[in-house]
């Protein structure tokens, strides 16, 4: 891996970098300008990890938490079909946004430890998992 590379993603093989690049692109923590998403997007597609502030400490909080890039990819698949007024937790709630800027959404892995396990080890589907986190963060 670059030097570049190892400095933004500490921790993270460059495979994983990579990985996490793509997916965190498309659900960033974080607002970021369209132009610089498409060139991030670009550089991904040639193979070179990617990184807005934040996203290595995003990537490396949701591994910690039991989170590949897929299940990440999953866990905001679906958030996108449950509708926020649905619940007060829904991280729509706290979208970050910013004048002339795709928004982002923050990961909150107090909030979503449980996730993987759920679907992982109890068998809940991605849906279901999202909706029973989000109505106990609510009940709470």
């Amino acid at each position: 891996m670059s030097h570049e590379a190892t400095e933004r993603w500490p921790g993270f093989s460059e495979t994983e970098a990579l990985e996490w690049s793509r997916v965190i692109l498309h659900h960033s923590p974080g607002p970021l300008p369209a132009s610089i998403k498409a060139q991030m997007s670009a550089a991904i597609r040639r193979g070179t990890p990617v990184a807005a502030p934040g996203w290595a400490r995003t990537a490396g909080q949701a591994r910690d938490c039991g989170f590949t890039p897929i299940l990440y990819h999953s866990l905001f698949a679906v958030l996108h079909a449950i509708d926020p007024n649905s619940f007060r937790s829904h991280p729509h709630h706290r979208q970050v946004t910013h004048r002339n800027q795709v928004p982002g959404v923050p990961f909150e892995a107090e909030l979503w430890q449980e996730w993987p396990r759920l679907v992982l080890k109890e068998g809940f589907s991605p849906g279901t998992a999202a909706e029973l986190v989000l109505l106990f963060a609510t009940s709470t």
